[in-house]
């Protein structure tokens, strides 16, 4: 029912630089223009409040109310206008009293931050992003698992029921004789979601791969590469034969692990390498920074394509800042068909409307300026 929306309006209060904020949405294309600090990329970091996470800036709740506040609270409300309908986004932050509380709902129900991708996918690209080529393999593993869980929405309940298992583990290692029965449980439980989540790493990094072979000129490809240190004994296994060995190496580990308050043989341990060419022989991070830039350009241009390919109904919101500047006409033109062919409504940021000329027919300019 709810296929093919748009951001009709979104309202902002009390978020980073922003008191009160209206802005009127309802088109395909919406460009935020300005001057730098003018608060362009708080209105992003608002929308992409709407996807599980912390959003663009990846920073904590309590950070992100407006420093002019004399509360601890923040809301942003996004009228979504679909093809049969329109649905209310809220989304709630309140420290007043103590505790900080996280609200989401939907046509004033309330719902879990997991129940967002149900109606939506927010997919962005900020500068920030350009160093994931040089960040750790921990980095690169949150930025791949944040793509396939918003191709596959089920990779991050399992995701966040690892997390959980994992610290349940711990806790128990911690109160109880290693050689608990519950423990057992536990391990085999962290077994059979660490299969569904490795699974799910291999087919999506496979199947962006694919997708990466087909981008074209202007734009850098590259190859992303999936490894891990249990490869050797986890990778080819049968879900039933995988959940034996690793719950057996889980044991085996439990003296060691309750020691560092950690389990040392998990599944999140894991590499993702991206390289410039198929042959694997020049790494991204040895690139230019023009290719770093064009590289992930390509891998969000890809995900962008997965995402409508398998579900071509779905609502999909893509959030390009500050990207337009940084690229010469070639690359901007080749970047606004590409969005265009997703039908998809994209918001951009950039400091002059004069980079967004060629779009300007079906975009809607709206000017932000600084109200410090």
């Amino acid at each position: 029912m709810y296929s093919n929306g748009i951001i009709k309006k979104i309202s902002i209060h009390n978020f980073r630089s922003h008191n009160n904020l209206i802005i009127d949405s309802n088109n395909s294309n919406i460009v935020l223009f300005g001057e730098n600090g003018s608060g362009k990329t708080n209105i992003l970091d608002a929308i992409s409040m709407f996807s599980p996470g912390k959003g663009i800036r990846n920073s904590k709740h309590e950070n992100m109310v407006n420093n002019n506040s004399k509360s601890k609270k923040f809301e942003i409300k996004i009228l979504l206008k679909f093809n049969h309908g329109d649905l209310d986004f809220h989304k709630t932050f309140n420290a007043d009293s103590g505790k900080p509380q996280i609200n989401y709902f939907i046509d004033d129900e309330k719902v879990s931050s997991n129940n967002l991708l149900d109606y939506l996918r927010v997919i962005w690209v900020t500068p920030v992003m350009e160093k994931v080529m040089l960040q750790s393999h921990s980095e690169k593993r949150k930025f791949f698992d944040r793509i396939i869980f918003n191709i596959n929405k089920d990779h991050l309940k399992n995701c966040r029921k690892l997390e959980k298992l994992l610290k349940e583990r711990i806790n128990l290692l911690d109160q109880y004789n290693s050689d608990g029965e519950w423990i057992t449980i536990i391990e085999d439980k962290i077994s059979d979601v660490s299969f569904d989540i490795l699974d799910e790493r291999k087919k999506k990094v496979e199947l962006l791969n694919k997708y990466l072979c087909k981008i074209s000129e202007p734009f850098t490809s590259c190859v992303v590469q999936l490894s891990h240190k249990l490869q050797s004994v986890l990778f080819q296994l049968s879900k039933k034969e995988f959940k034996q060995k690793y719950s057996d190496i889980l044991k085996k580990n439990r003296a060691v692990d309750k020691e560092i308050s950690r389990t040392s043989q998990n599944i999140n341990s894991v590499e993702f390498d991206i390289f410039k060419s198929k042959n694997l022989n020049l790494e991204a991070k040895d690139c230019s920074t023009g290719e770093q830039k064009s590289m992930l350009i390509s891998i969000i241009i890809s995900v962008c394509k997965i995402i409508k390919d398998l579900n071509p109904n779905l609502t999909l919101i893509i959030l390009i800042d500050e990207a337009m500047a940084h690229f010469d006409e070639k690359h901007r033109e080749k970047l606004f068909d590409e969005l265009l062919q997703l039908n998809s409504q994209v918001w951009y940021t950039g400091v002059s409307k004069e980079l967004f000329k060629s779009i300007s027919e079906q975009t809607v300019f709206f000017e932000v300026k600084n109200n410090i």
